[in-house]
């Protein structure tokens, strides 16, 4: 994918952000506005680690010296977890903003199902 290309599809990831928080305050929508363009970037930085694990794997082997041989976490390996552990927080931040339509209680289908199988009893 070119610079160019990347740019686009970043654009319209934003957007696409964008139209999900479309109900919240001008206010609210400034502050989240770097979260957004972080939460991209780092979807983007994702997929090309993930490219990058494919080739070379979670692991690797490395050689300290003529007699010191072992395996460890592969750098992109890493990297990604890390990475993945930053996008997770962020998108969770985001989550947060988001306004609720239903109460979590009414929402909550596993609660249903439960109940329904007591009452089966």
């Amino acid at each position: 994918m070119t610079n160019d290309e990347k740019a686009k599809a970043k654009k319209k990831r934003i957007s696409e952000y964008n139209k999900t928080f479309k109900e919240l305050s001008k206010e609210k929508k400034q502050l989240i506005k770097k979260a957004i363009e972080q939460a991209v970037h780092m979807e983007f930085q994702l997929d090309e680690l993930q490219m990058a694990l494919e080739k070379v794997g979670f692991v690797e082997e490395y050689q300290n010296g003529n007699n010191q041989y072992g395996k460890k976490e592969s750098t992109e390996s890493k990297a990604y977890n890390q990475l993945m552990k930053n996008y997770t927080a962020v998108v969770k931040i985001l989550l947060a903003e988001l306004p609720r339509t239903t109460p979590v209680d009414e929402d909550d289908e596993f609660k249903e199902f439960l109940m329904k199988r007591v009452s089966n009893r």
